[in-house]
């Protein structure tokens, strides 16, 4: 898959709540599209939906190609569109503070992973 990974296990199950911690602090792209697929059913049909709601918060500068935003032809993006996104988000959605402001934390009973600045 490639990017940053937990590494999840065939068969091996989270929480949503494990999943969105992955996510937010260590950007576990196979966390994401294992999100996309438990969601929609398939990653491809999560990035319809991706496309779908952001022409519908206005965002004309992005088209999804993938859940996780690794590079691939035609993926692209623009800060306003983020700035769109994220506010939306953050309007809707206000509790997703409880896991982006985290700094360190653990899965699986196993070392701490945690959100390194540079």
């Amino acid at each position: 898959m490639g990017g940053s990974q937990i590494w999840l296990e065939e068969n091996e199950t989270l929480t949503v709540d494990e999943m969105l911690k992955a996510i937010c602090l260590n950007s576990a792209n196979d966390c994401v599209v294992a999100m996309a697929e438990f969601i929609a059913g398939s990653e491809e049909e999560f990035v319809s939906r991706m496309n779908n709601k952001a022409k519908e918060l206005g965002m004309r500068d992005t088209a999804f190609r993938n859940c996780h935003g690794l590079d691939e032809d035609g993926h692209i993006t623009s800060s306003y569109d983020i700035a769109l996104m994220s506010k939306e988000l953050l309007n809707k959605h206000p509790s997703i503070t409880n896991y982006t402001t985290i700094y360190m934390d653990s899965l699986r009973n196993r070392r701490n992973f945690s959100c390194k600045y540079k």
